[in-house]
Formats: structure tokens, C-alpha cells, sequence
């Protein structure tokens, strides 16, 4: 069928009349429909609709479909539809990358993927697995050229197996995640210690001269999202950034290391058979940048998805001091100062992921984000932004259900 195309959302109705008073029954007659909240239509809905029930699996962004009808014109349009979809499947670049790559034969599985537009899935062949990314939106080229460059370090990243655009196939590391490693205090440390160790040596040699810069004026400007999609007060984003600026300028100006930015636990692997820094697996750098050298520690300390032992956190800040010969009191400063940075901009960035796509299980970590910002925000270097901070509202129970109420999915 052609002609106009309708969408209905008829949540907030209340009876039968409304949808004649809108007009859908007459659209239903010449029009294509798309309805949400069909139960709505009561015995109002066409004998030729198809149903489509979308159900969450599990706690991330996975969804099945079912698919319903009793219209038997649909057994041939849908049967029509199927054979279409796997022709489209036998051309479907994924595919072609994989048999140019020799692993068409592998067997699939999808993996858990982050904040990011980016899907991962693990594939085995017999005793071997790669790991499939799939990145349409960022720089595949990009994170190929960071993980060669970090190998040639002594680091750990994976190796890229096969690369084409928006896509690599890369070496797999495994699954012992620091985060499901350190299980207690006592396991915690020492795993800690060796992803410092992996900093230490990263930061021995300057970031590559492609890549853009922290500066002071794009830290400060990174915090907006916390403004306009957190706390909806804009008009304090002018003040908070000139007040924020003249910080970072003397406490976090750029110092030509290279900034992997998401170095926390949930991506940094251990690696039993490698010895050194190597020991440390690297999963996540292609928004790397080159800046301070506290803001990789920060990253890992003051981590938003999990508690870190305050004296593990110890531990790092002196056993990162001990090695590099830094000055001890001006790095615990940039240590403060990009703390509260990077957790103020993730504040804002899981807000939008919430408000925006309703991934709303990142409003659990808004709690862990605040405590940070308000003990970091305690260094003296970070006094001038205390009384903006304090105008933002806490991410207490109440307010995290006037984000939920914001969200698309409620």
C-alpha cells in the first residue's frame, strides 16, 4: 500500500471518542499507521493490522520482537519481506568484511556495549575468537592507529586483526575485567597498582601530534551538558565555565602525555601471561587525547560505576608520584581539579543518555558522580567553583524521579 503516512501515539487517551475525534478511523481506510499504544483502539483497530510487541531482555538495550496478525494477506507479504531481508543479509557489509577477513564461518555473539554508539560481538571458531566492532559513527581507523601505536609501547591493546570502514576485527583479550577481578580490598590493590604501572610507561612518551587537546578552554567547555540536560540551569553554564577556566589553566594545563580518557576498571583487562605493564589489557581509547597526566588516574580513582578503597586510591596517587619523580602537591591538585571536571561532565553526558534515548540505567551512577565532585571539590584549588557547584541539585531520590519523569521511556 501507498499513500500517507500516520503515526499515533495514544497513551495519554482516555476513551474510544477521541481517536474518532482525531480522525484515525478515517486514516485507517487509505493511510499507512504506525500506533503505539494500540490497546487503546479497543475494538476499534483494523482486522488487517500486523502487531508489533517489543520486549526488553535483560538489563541493556537488547530487544525482541513479536510479530502478529490474522489478516492472511500478511502470510505472503511477510513471507516476501522475509526473502528480501536475506538477500539484503547475503550483502550485508558485516558479512562481506568477515569473509574477506576469512571468518565467515565463525559463530556470533553479541556483546555488551557502553555509552557509546558502538557494538561489539566475540566470535569463536573452534579454539579461536576475535573480537567484531562496529563503530558507524566514530573513527575505526582512528582507534587502529592508537592500538598500533600503544603495542609499540610495551602496552597491551588488541591487535587489529582486519579493518575496513566503521569496522575492525580485533585480537581478544578475554574477560578478566579489573572491575570482576577485584572482588574485595585485598584483591583491589594490587590490580590497581598494575593498571598505574600501565600509566607510568604510557606516560613516558609524548601523545602522537595528530591528536587533539585538552586544553583548559576544551575542558571547560565539557561541562555544559551538566547545565542544559542535568540540572536545566543554563543560565549558570557562563558563570560556572569563566569561573572553571582560570582553574584549569594553572592546575591541568596540557602536558603532551597521552589521555586514553575512559581508563577505568570496566576497561582494563588483566592479562596472566604477559609480565609489566603489558600485564594490563587496554579496551577503550579511540577518544583519546593528548593533556595532563592526572587525568587518567582520576579517571581510574574516582570511577563512577564502582566504589574504589580509599586506600587503594592512596596506593595509586603515591605509587604513580613514587615512579614519575612529579610533584607530589601541584599533581594532587590536577588530580583534584580534572577530578571534578570529568565527573561534571559525566554527570551531564548519563543525564542526556537518560533523557534523550531513555537509557535510564545510567541515572544509577549519578549518586557515586556526586560524592566524587563534592570530595574533590574540598582541595583548595577548587574553592572559587564550590558555590556553583552548590546551586546544582543533589542527584537524591526525588530528583532522580523528576529525571526518570523527563525520560522517553516512562
Amino acid at each position: 500500500r501507498s499513500g500517507p503516512l500516520w503515526h499515533a501515539d495514544l497513551y495519554r487517551l482516555t476513551g474510544p471518542q477521541e481517536i474518532v475525534e482525531l480522525g484515525l478511523l478515517d486514516a485507517f481506510e487509505d493511510a499507512i499507521c504506525l500506533v503505539e499504544w494500540p490497546d487503546r483502539l479497543q475494538g476499534l483497530a483494523p482486522a488487517s493490522a500486523l502487531h508489533l510487541t517489543f520486549r526488553t531482555v535483560g538489563d541493556d538495550d537488547t530487544r525482541t520482537l513479536t510479530i502478529g496478525w490474522s489478516d492472511p494477506e500478511w502470510d505472503e507479504r511477510l513471507k516476501t519481506a522475509w526473502a528480501g531481508a536475506q538477500t539484503e543479509a547475503r550483502e550485508n557489509p558485516v558479512d562481506h568484511f568477515l569473509e574477506e577477513a576469512g571468518w565467515s564461518d565463525a559463530t556470533v555473539h553479541p556483546m555488551a556495549g557502553d555509552a557509546s554508539s558502538r557494538h561489539y560481538a566475540r566470535l569463536t571458531r573452534g579454539d579461536e575468537t576475535a573480537i567484531l566492532m562496529q563503530d558507524p559513527h566514530g573513527d575505526a581507523a582512528l582507534f587502529a592507529r592508537l592500538a598500533r601505536h600503544l603495542n609499540s609501547l610495551g602496552l597491551s591493546a588488541p591487535k587489529v586483526l582486519a579493518e575496513t570502514s566503521g569496522m575492525l576485527l580485533l585480537e581478544d583479550l578475554g574477560d578478566g575485567l579489573i572491575a570482576t577481578l577485584a572482588r574485595d580490598a585485598e584483591a583491589e590493590t594490587p590490580l590497581y597498582l598494575a593498571a598505574v604501572r600501565a600509566l607510568v610507561r604510557l606516560h613516558g612518551y609524548q601523545a602522537p601530534d595528530s591528536l587533539p587537546v585538552a586544553t583548559p578552554e576544551h575542558l571547560a567547555g565539557a561541562i555544559d551538558l551538566t547545565f542544559t540536560h542535568y540540572a536545566q540551569m543554563a543560565d549558570l553554564l557562563a558563570e560556572a565555565t569563566e569561573t572553571f577556566l582560570p582553574i584549569l589553566r594553572e592546575y591541568a594545563a596540557p602536558e603532551g602525555v597521552l589521555v586514553l580518557r575512559d581508563f577505568h576498571a570496566e576497561n582494563l583487562l588483566m592479562l596472566p601471561g604477559r609480565s609489566g605493564a603489558a600485564r594490563v589489557g587496554l579496551l577503550d581509547f579511540q577518544d583519546a587525547l593528548a593533556g595532563h597526566s592526572a587525568y587518567d588516574l582520576a579517571s581510574l580513582c574516582r570511577d563512577v560505576r564502582r566504589d574504589v578503597q580509599p586506600a587503594t586510591e592512596a596506593a595509586c596517587l603515591n605509587a604513580y608520584i613514587d615512579a614519575t619523580g612529579t610533584d607530589p602537591q601541584a599533581f594532587r591538585a590536577g588530580y583534584a581539579v580534572l577530578g571534578v571536571q570529568r565527573n561534571l561532565r559525566i554527570l551531564g553526558v548519563f543525564a542526556r543518555l537518560a533523557v534523550t534515548q531513555g537509557k535510564t540505567r545510567y541515572l544509577d551512577f549519578l549518586p557515586r558522580c556526586w560524592s566524587h565532585i563534592q570530595i574533590q571539590s574540598l582541595h583548595p584549588a577548587l574553592e572559587p567553583m564550590r558555590p556553583i557547584i552548590a546551586k546544582l541539585p543533589a542527584p537524591n531520590a526525588a530528583f532522580l524521579q523528576e529525571l526518570l519523569a523527563r525520560c522517553p521511556t516512562q
